[in-house]
């Protein structure tokens, strides 16, 4: 048997690979094929070729003379290999193709052509999530190094009331540093599937408070002013305190980055079918409404406000992650010149009493 197995081909002649299966292999795959002859014209070409490169007519033309061919930058290139990256329109934005060409000896060359949009754009995005990082920890970073030195300097001379200012600023340093690892660890643990909360009958009023702990120094700063809309009878809730806490303080931080000076931002809850829901609104510039959609991913912040405003994209995937977790559900409502509403849901926590009869 063994020596049987040695002499027999790794694929039968039974399992071999006929020119149909090739062909429908060919048609069906959803990366661009094409092949061209030794003088560099298309002689085949997939359909998926003419969906990628948006061309009626490719057979007999050279390869090399269309469009986002001719444009592409080679990035790798070993023998007989040949990598580039060409952009192209795609849905009212530039998206990046993906060209690899390898030659097939005397009698021509293969070309694959992928849209790699996704991945270029994640790229992009990591790549500024980590200038971003190293912004929005500079600025804490620094406030305490400046305090310190000049507590180290003059604390014993210092008037009480300068020291207890001096005391204030390096708290609110610390917060701020707290908040923004906190998110990064968060973020981490999201991507490896180990997140956890801990749900609990608590106070959403009370909660409130905690956030504005980290958030008040922000509405200060910009003269913003926080309106609490919250009813008492949607106040108990069953869920993490905590991670709650968290999810409020990246809402409000959301709403008083991306709002003008001296604004008004609303925090609201409601009560239906045994769910609180509770909302934070802003007066900013809103969100345009194809981005809305995305706005719950990792890294991604709108265009609108990129520029104006920091952040590092994480907390909306951060706030998602804990509601989901809580067995609630979380959205936006949002258009341009309107202002933006970010709303989550939390089960209603049952009152003892109603407990102890339904026992």
């Amino acid at each position: 048997m063994t020596s049987e197995r040695r002499r027999t081909p790794g694929r039968r002649v039974t399992d071999a690979i006929t020119p149909i299966d090739v062909q429908d292999a060919f048609v069906a795959l959803t990366d661009g094929i094409l092949i061209t002859d030794a003088g560099g014209a298309i002689v085949s070409a997939n359909p998926a070729a003419f969906r990628i490169l948006g061309e009626d007519k490719l057979l007999s033309r050279a390869f090399e003379e269309l469009l986002l061919v001719s444009g592409a930058a080679v990035v790798q290139e070993n023998e007989g290999h040949t990598v580039r990256r060409a952009w192209f329109p795609r849905e009212g934005r530039m998206g990046v193709l993906e060209i690899m060409s390898t030659r097939l000896g005397e009698r021509g060359s293969l070309h694959s052509v992928r849209d790699v949009t996704s991945q270029a754009e994640l790229l992009r995005l990591k790549e500024d999530f980590l200038l971003q990082v190293a912004h929005e920890l500079r600025t804490p970073i620094a406030a305490l190094s400046a305090t310190l030195d000049l507590v180290v300097e003059d604390a014993l001379s210092m008037p009480r009331e300068e020291l207890s200012t001096m005391v204030s600023t390096l708290r609110r340093s610390a917060l701020r540093l707290e908040h923004l690892v906190e998110n990064l660890l968060d973020a981490g643990s999201i991507e490896a599937g180990t997140f956890q909360v801990r749900a609990m009958p608590m106070s959403v009023r009370q909660t409130l408070q905690e956030a504005l702990v980290f958030v008040q120094p922000l509405l200060d700063q910009k003269r913003q002013q926080l309106v609490n809309e919250l009813h008492a009878d949607s106040d108990r809730v069953l869920a993490d305190q905590r991670r709650t806490s968290q999810v409020l303080a990246n809402l409000m931080a959301n709403a008083s980055r991306y709002s003008p000076e001296a604004t008004r931002i609303f925090v609201g809850s409601t009560t239906r079918d045994g769910f609180v829901r509770v909302s934070v609104r802003d007066e900013g510039p809103g969100i345009p409404e194809d981005e809305q959609a995305r706005l719950f991913q990792r890294f991604f912040r709108s265009r609108e406000v990129r520029d104006q405003a920091g952040g590092l994209g994480l907390g909306l995937t951060i706030c998602r992650a804990i509601v989901h977790a809580q067995g609630g559900d979380i959205g936006v409502d949002s258009a341009p010149g309107r202002g933006t509403s970010v709303h989550f849901t939390l089960p209603k926590a049952r009152h003892l009493t109603e407990e102890a009869g339904a026992q």
